[in-house]
């Protein structure tokens, strides 16, 4: 009985850790996409996943079948031959083919990535230790240590940089992960829909570098531009704050 308790023990565990499973919806671990590109990501991903979840499962199946199967109680000698082309081609052409099969949408994401649509905002991101900094160059504004505020479904283009070691924005339901280094100025994109959305600096970046979290209110269009207009300074309050238009 004594042998038989260690892998009564593990099934046990899986049972409930299935159970407890069940219930929860699966984008418990994967973040609800809600840009354009995130959807493309998760598309990505999940095409990812299908195509190389093989590659995990019939080796093992293969494995256990041969083992109990040729074993050696039934009186199965080992096998002697080796070398057979045939065989090796096909394992050789199925991951080719299936490299190519990811490499394709892939590469379609990357590019989609690195060019955005024309911007309706722009804002410029700036990571410090602990703490975000926006500015909205167009308006004037400068805001740190408070939410993102930008307008929905409309292309919002961030330029991000630090001041003192590497950052990166991450906001995943976005699927923008944007570093920001020192002396340089990288380039993002996102569009997304109304709501309130949350990330994290995702480049250990310090003593408190779990603390240096990304909240960004996603308002309609006349709610983002009477937000604006309040927080532009006294002198620019009379140019327009619409933000329909793009921006240079």
């Amino acid at each position: 009985m004594r042998k038989y308790l260690f892998p009564l023990t593990s099934l046990a565990m899986l049972a409930a850790c299935g159970a407890a499973l069940a219930d929860a919806p699966i984008t418990n671990w994967l973040q609800n996409p809600v840009t354009p590109l995130a959807e493309a990501v998760r598309a990505d991903f999940w095409n990812n996943f299908w195509l190389t979840l093989p590659f995990l499962l019939i080796p093992q199946i293969v494995l256990v079948l041969v083992i109990f199967k040729f074993r050696a109680s039934l009186g199965h000698a080992a096998a002697t031959w080796h070398e057979n082309p045939k065989l090796e081609f096909v394992w050789t052409a199925i991951p080719v083919l299936t490299l190519i099969l990811v490499a394709i949408p892939a590469y379609s994401v990357l590019v989609k990535m690195e060019v955005p649509p024309k911007s309706d905002l722009v804002v410029e991101v700036i990571g410090h230790q602990f703490f975000w900094e926006y500015r909205y160059p167009r308006y004037g504004v400068i805001i740190s240590n408070e939410p993102l505020v930008v307008p929905a479904n409309k292309v919002v283009t961030i330029n991000a940089t630090s001041v003192d070691v590497i950052h990166a924005w991450w906001v995943p339901a976005f699927g923008v992960k944007q570093d920001a280094n020192p002396g340089r100025i990288s380039h993002a994109w996102f569009s997304a829909r109304e709501g309130r959305y949350k990330g994290q600096c995702a480049e250990l970046c310090g003593t408190l570098h779990g603390e240096m979290l990304i909240d960004v209110n996603v308002l309609p269009q006349a709610d983002f531009d009477n937000w604006i207009k309040a927080r532009m300074p006294a002198d620019t309050t009379g140019a327009s704050a619409t933000s329909t238009s793009r921006e240079p």
